[in-house]
């Protein structure tokens, strides 16, 4: 019997028979069409050309993934570079010293700002303050040395009055230059005030150290003149007609000169009634409160002292009378 039913397959031409190649071994991509390996040269009739599609994106994500440098920046790659021992020992010693000196500038710029930066500015005052005492107490000596040469001529005028009442009165004023025999008070500040510089000295406990204020000094002044004093000066500064003791801040003035520690009340007078007027004798009480704060007044005699002239008094409302 004879087979009349199709054949299941046609025999196919050796010139069109499918080249199959695995696409995960091709050697280009290009080569793949419709998911089959042709060869390069081979052109197959009833197919397309591949169309070509321009995508940005793509070739971002190729440049990305094939070309992640630049050529410009090829040389900035890492790379491990070999280094001598003795470049390794001069690099740890350099650093060694850098880091020293930043640790020594670190702590001098710590240590200035944690120092009291009032303390710079009040001994900047200070020594302004001095200059300017300096320059007063020029001009102050120019004034004596002119109001000597007044009082000389003055009394060249006298021819002999001795005891005129011109001069009784300027001695009295504080306008010339006495000499005599009379005492001194000395008042010191007690030592443990003495080595500290602030605007209040103050014990290992913190409390506040009593020192010599004005009121002690004008106490002392006012029972020296009550006592007959003709002529009273502190650390070589006259009392005059318009001198007080007053104090500024933690200085004492004397009119407007700042004295210091110790304190020196020269008074020219009878010795022995001004020794009396201020001797711990006949002032116990007195002796006894300063003594408690560490104060201990002094009393010598002295057989000659010498005391300047003050400041003549500026006068705008009193006018001689003939």
């Amino acid at each position: 019997m004879s087979d009349d039913r199709t054949p299941i397959s046609y025999p196919i031409d050796s010139g069109n028979a499918p080249i199959h190649r695995r696409s995960a071994h091709s050697r280009s991509v290009f080569g793949l069409i419709n998911r089959h390996a042709i060869n390069d040269g081979t052109h197959v009739t009833g197919r397309s050309r591949r169309r070509r599609v321009v995508d940005e994106s793509l070739h971002l994500i190729d440049d990305l993934t094939n070309r992640p440098i630049d050529p410009l920046f090829e040389d900035s790659t890492l790379v491990v570079q070999e280094q001598s021992t003795a470049m390794i020992w001069i690099t740890k010693i350099l650093t060694f010293i850098f880091c020293v000196i930043v640790g020594i500038s670190g702590c001098i710029i710590v240590q200035e700002l944690h120092m009291n930066t009032r303390q710079k500015v009040r001994q900047e005052l200070a020594s302004q303050v001095a200059a300017r005492n300096d320059e007063q107490h020029k001009l102050e000596s120019d004034v004596a040395s002119q109001r000597s040469q007044i009082d000389a001529l003055t009394q060249s005028l006298k021819e002999g009055e001795e005891d005129s009442q011109t001069t009784k009165d300027a001695i009295a004023n504080g306008t010339i230059a006495v000499e005599g025999s009379g005492i001194v008070v000395t008042l010191t500040d007690p030592i443990a005030a003495e080595d500290q510089k602030g605007d209040l000295p103050r014990d290992k406990n913190g409390h506040i150290i009593r020192v010599v204020s004005d009121s002690d000094l004008q106490l002392f002044i006012s029972r020296l003149w009550a006592s007959g004093a003709e002529a009273i000066a502190v650390n070589d500064v006259r009392i005059g007609v318009q001198s007080s003791v007053r104090v500024a801040g933690q200085t004492i003035l004397v009119g407007v000169t700042s004295v210091q520690s110790p304190y020196r009340i020269q008074a020219i007078g009878d010795q022995s009634a001004l020794e009396d007027s201020v001797d711990k004798q006949h002032n116990t009480d007195l002796y006894q409160s300063l003594s408690e704060v560490g104060i201990y007044p002094d009393v010598s005699k002295s057989s000659k002292l010498a005391l300047k002239a003050s400041g003549a008094p500026d006068l705008k409302y009193a006018k001689g009378v003939e």
